[in-house]
């Protein structure tokens, strides 16, 4: 199952070293080849052919992508996507397998997969799923306009998780309803003292907000 969006704007190089992907497959061969795609096309890949091992890792350092096949020897891929769906359930997980089945497409989609890549597969097919991803997070970027709205798109994010109104955000930060419109829109640049003062209302360290960019 996938979803439609606009392909990224033409004429500036896109960015992407600041997109970390986690790999997991217990094939090293398939690990080597995304890797090594994924490197080429200016991302930051993990492998590793041991989900535990992935797992542990996923819980110290953040990803917010991660490609992982269905079937493995040590621990189920539907299993693998539910984990890391618990350690950030922001990340956006898509499953690659070599048995294509409706029940296991549905079930991976209900713990949280979304993307749903049939093995063997294209290279073309696995860039397109990563891109796909990376816009429906809001992580790819080619200017200062583009990562003016990915910072901003972050703060909406945290705000509507927290429940929060602009006027109720406006209170905690002392920026008018206004200014916090525009910051996300990413209509205007924030200082830093005021991406400061809003990830602090967010409860967030502005490192955190700011992370990978």
């Amino acid at each position: 199952m996938t979803t439609t969006t606009t392909p990224p704007k033409k004429g500036k190089a896109t960015v992407r070293h600041h997109i970390k992907v986690l790999v997991i497959d217990d094939d090293p061969a398939v690990c080597k080849t995304v890797g090594l795609l994924l490197e080429d096309h200016g991302f930051r890949p993990k492998t590793y052919t041991d989900a535990q091992q992935a797992l542990e890792h996923a819980d110290e350092e953040s990803y917010q992508i991660a490609i992982v096949d269905l079937r493995m020897p040590t621990m189920d891929g539907v299993e693998v996507v539910e984990r890391l769906k618990n350690i950030d359930e922001r990340m956006c997980c898509i499953v690659m397998t070599a048995y294509p089945e409706l029940s296991s497409a549905t079930e991976t989609m209900r713990r949280g997969t979304c993307d749903y890549i049939p093995k063997p597969f294209e290279k073309e097919q696995l860039l397109e799923a990563v891109d796909r991803a990376c816009r429906n997070l809001g992580l790819i970027y080619r200017d200062e306009h583009d990562l003016n709205q990915l910072i901003g798109h972050r703060i909406r994010a945290e705000r509507l998780r927290l429940n929060l109104t602009l006027r109720q955000l406006s209170d905690r930060t002392d920026l008018t309803t206004s200014q916090l419109s525009q910051v996300e829109l990413g209509k205007n640049a924030a200082s830093i003292w005021a991406l400061a003062r809003i990830s602090n209302s967010l409860g967030l360290r502005l490192a955190r907000l700011l992370e990978g960019l």
